[in-house]
């Protein structure tokens, strides 16, 4: 067709539109708004991340303290969006829950205007997701804690495992880093629907959706059932032959941007041993990552990426692995919010075209002749 541009499968290395929220590039950088990861995983909290990453610029320390007053006194969820999220029964997927919560709460939310809309699924995920897979089965809800953080109230909601002052901070950094990847598929998605002007309930139930798949937001607990199902690092080498014999993806390995190295996992990486060395003992799990990285890169030169080292810390948490998905939803959204305002503000619909293969000469044939 005259005029029509033709693009890797995948988009792959195409540039669809500009942002100044985030970029990673192959070589292992990435920038939070101008800042190097390095940059903000040493020095900001999750609260000063997200203020970053949703208004462009550090905040100032009123600035900050009112963003986190009102992160915390937004939690509240109406009542009927967890009978909603009871009634989908035990075998519901915490995702599927969650992402039907936050299109319940898009119907019940009393909040108007696009940023009340943003700041009230900023405020909530936390709570949804730390909840989407205890009360479908029956629990009862667990609840914030007045007063706490971000970061320190979703670990308390997601597991009663005391954590130690280290242990907190390192997942806060995990979730930093899950705050925003520039355009990654849930990005992306989130864009598409801001610019048909939806809402930002049916732009963040479309991002739950695309970060469902083990191809993206679900590889952290594919993870670390692969960790799991492999045991120790004398059984990697065998593992990771066999996987290759039979065709199967080593899921945690690879990334569409990342071909040398993913910051995140490197900094996860360090996190993890010295969780292991402080608690002291058995170090088993580190060594076991740790060849495993090496047998995938000697064989195929493919790093780890952030799920896959992600995961360990979370597991050492004590977090059960179907919350691993949601941990990282409850932190994306910040993200998906800055590129829902990002697309809004200069907006044009996204419409691609694709290329038409199939026949254009079939005749109708009547039912009863077919």
């Amino acid at each position: 067709m005259p005029g029509q541009l033709k693009v890797p499968r995948g988009l792959a290395g195409v540039s669809v539109t500009e942002t100044a929220i985030a970029k990673s590039d192959a070589d292992g950088a990435l920038v939070y708004r101008g800042y190097p990861i390095s940059e903000i995983a040493g020095n900001a909290g999750f609260e000063e991340t997200a203020y970053l990453i949703l208004k462009g610029r550090l905040p100032k320390k009123d600035e900050l303290s009112a963003f986190t007053t009102g992160l915390t006194s937004g939690m509240k969820v109406p009542e009927k969006v967890f009978k909603i999220m009871r009634e989908l029964g035990p075998e519901a997927h915490p995702i599927d829950a969650l992402r039907t919560s936050v299109s319940a709460l898009g119907s019940l939310d009393r909040a108007s205007g696009v940023e009340a809309q943003q700041a009230s699924i900023e405020s909530k995920m936390a709570v949804l997701a730390a909840n989407c897979y205890r009360v479908p089965r029956g629990e009862d809800v667990r609840g914030p804690t007045e007063g706490l953080r971000y970061s320190d109230n979703l670990l308390q909601m997601l597991t009663k495992k005391e954590a130690t002052e280290y242990e907190r901070w390192t997942f806060e950094r995990v979730l930093i880093f899950y705050m925003e990847h520039d355009l990654n598929a849930s990005s992306f998605t989130v864009r598409v629907v801001a610019s048909t002007l939806a809402d930002p309930y049916a732009a963040a139930s479309a991002g739950l959706a695309a970060l469902k798949g083990p191809l993206h937001g679900g590889a952290n607990e594919v993870a670390m059932q692969t960790l799991l199902e492999i045991g120790s690092p004398e059984r990697a080498a065998a593992f990771i032959e066999k996987s290759f014999r039979e065709g199967r993806k080593v899921i945690g390995f690879g990334h569409r941007v990342y071909k040398k190295f993913d910051p995140r996992a490197r900094l996860c990486k360090d996190y993890l041993l010295e969780i292991l060395k402080r608690r002291g003992g058995d170090d088993t799990l580190y060594r076991l990552c740790d060849e495993v990285e090496r047998e995938m890169w000697a064989r195929k030169q493919i790093p780890p990426n952030l799920d896959y080292y992600a995961a360990p810390i979370f597991y050492l948490l004590g977090i059960e692995i179907p919350l691993y998905t949601p941990i990282f939803a409850a932190s994306r959204a910040f993200g998906w919010m800055a590129h829902y305002s990002e697309q809004v503000t200069e907006n044009k619909l996204i419409r691609p075209d694709a290329t038409y293969v199939g026949r254009s000469d079939l005749k109708y044939v009547p039912l009863a002749e077919r």
